[in-house]
C-alpha cells in the first residue's frame, strides 16, 4: 500500500475498490484534509501576527519609557 493511499478511507467503511462511491469517497478525505490545512494556515498565521504586532508594541513602548 503506497503512502498515498493511506490519506484514502479505512477498509472498514470502504466501498468496492474503483466505484464511483469509492472515488467520492476519496475526494472527500482529500477536500477535507485541504480546508483543514487552510484553517490551520489561518490560524498559524493569526498567531504570529499578533506575536509580532505585539512585539512592536512592545519595542515602541519601551522607547517611550526612555525618553
Amino acid at each position: 500500500m503506497t503512502s498515498a493511499l493511506t490519506l484514502l478511507g479505512c477498509a472498514t467503511c470502504r466501498p468496492a475498490a474503483g466505484t464511483i462511491a469509492a472515488e467520492a469517497q476519496d475526494a472527500a478525505v482529500i477536500v477535507m484534509l485541504v480546508a483543514l490545512a487552510l484553517i490551520f494556515a489561518v490560524v498559524f498565521y493569526t498567531m504570529f501576527s499578533f506575536s509580532r504586532r505585539q512585539r512592536k508594541f512592545a519595542e515602541a513602548e519601551a522607547l517611550l519609557q526612555h525618553q
